[in-house]
């Protein structure tokens, strides 16, 4: 099934609306049951490895939502990740004001508008693959935020599109290559423009926070070492965090008539610290449906940018680069309900500087809402 970004997977979040509350509590749910296997030891892909993972990217949500009153209302979305244990967190937790028709202000926990499928990242049955190619679809710590948003949504020319600005914070631990650190994002905001005329869409997005990483040159972990290194080579000052400027960037493109569907995603990083690597990743993805089944293809490509001079030789020791083709298969086989089988073919052209290995990876899962 190809699905509308607008469609039937915004239907387990219609509570956001305030058109969409009757007088009771609104509860829906979905969940993403999946299994996955890497082909081989030598890679490293969204935390499997050669032995078959349950849990890596299972996901249940439950949302609650209550019209408080004609202009006022509540929204509460919990998740539980296998990844996490099945601890569960509040990824949403705000209240949303309606100025008017076309315009909501929302404060509290937001989820962090970065992506095309933000607002579904969880919700596997609104898109066709297992879960979107991470290398792409990073930045999974800050998925979330504390802060306030206002959209206002609009009619122009035969185009319905919308605006949306955010501000806010983070601050939490997140783990990077098995390490952990505790980051802190300041003064973080974006901006979010969409266009949709028919089965074509855009959207573009700008992104920007004050950077704080707790980095310790004597630490032993891979980002300590990286700092250290780049003490030793008289740059010492280029590899901390302090309240460092970080840009992120996306664009993406899109086409969907209900049984083809295209979509062109780009994104990339821009830091003033040199500690974390710049770069820039893209996807290109194409489905076709038959009947109750959807066959879909995507190509995704990430690499790093680095620095000139010492700065950049001293990066080379952290430098990515990595692509990835994904062949898989989406089957519809009841009413809000999915079974769906990636293959991923990923190579790793350069890890931490080095040559990397080549693998696949296989995927089953599925994925429902209720």
């Amino acid at each position: 099934m190809v699905l509308r970004k607008s469609g039937l997977a915004a239907a387990v979040l219609l509570a956001c609306s305030p058109a969409a509350f009757s007088d009771d509590l609104n509860i829906n749910g979905f969940m993403n049951v999946t299994a996955g296997n890497l082909s081989t030891e030598d890679i490293s892909l969204d935390g499997y490895d050669d032995g078959v993972s349950f849990d890596v990217g299972t996901v249940v949500g439950l949302q609650m939502s209550k019209q408080v009153n004609d202009t006022t209302s509540a929204t509460v979305q919990l998740i539980s990740r296998g990844s996490d244990n099945y601890s569960t967190e509040a990824s949403w937790a705000y209240v949303t004001y309606a100025a008017n028709e076309n315009t909501d202000i929302r404060m509290g926990r937001l989820r962090t508008p970065f992506f095309y499928y933000s607002d579904f990242l969880e919700v596997g049955y609104a898109y066709n693959w297992v879960r979107p190619p991470s290398i792409v679809y990073r930045l999974d710590a800050f998925s979330s935020i504390s802060g306030v948003d206002v959209t206002h949504r609009f009619a122009i020319a035969g185009m319905d599109g919308s605006v949306q600005a955010y501000t806010g914070r983070y601050n939490d631990d997140f783990t990077l290559s098995g390490d952990t650190y505790n980051i802190e994002l300041r003064r973080a905001a974006g901006l979010v423009f969409s266009l949709n005329s028919g089965d074509f869409g855009a959207r573009l997005s700008y992104h920007q926070a004050d950077l704080t990483l707790d980095v310790d040159p004597t630490g032993g972990r891979a980002l300590d070492n990286l700092a250290a290194g780049g003490a030793l080579a008289g740059v010492g000052d280029e590899f901390t965090a302090d309240e460092d400027k970080a840009k992120f960037y996306q664009a993406s493109v899109s086409y969907d008539n209900g049984s083809t569907a295209v979509i062109a995603e780009w994104t990339a990083l821009d830091q003033t610290t040199a500690l974390l690597n710049d770069d820039s990743a893209y996807l290109i993805s194409a489905a076709q449906r038959f009947g109750d089944a959807t066959v879909h293809l995507t190509y995704t490509v990430a690499e790093d940018d680095l620095e000139s001079g010492v700065v950049g030789q001293v990066q080379k020791n952290a430098e990515s680069k990595e692509n990835s083709i994904i062949l898989g298969m989406r089957y519809d086989y009841d009413s809000s309900t999915a079974f769906k089988v990636d293959i991923q073919q990923h190579d790793e052209e350069l890890v931490n500087g080095a040559k990397g290995e080549s693998g696949l990876l296989y995927n089953v899962g599925m994925s429902l809402v209720f």
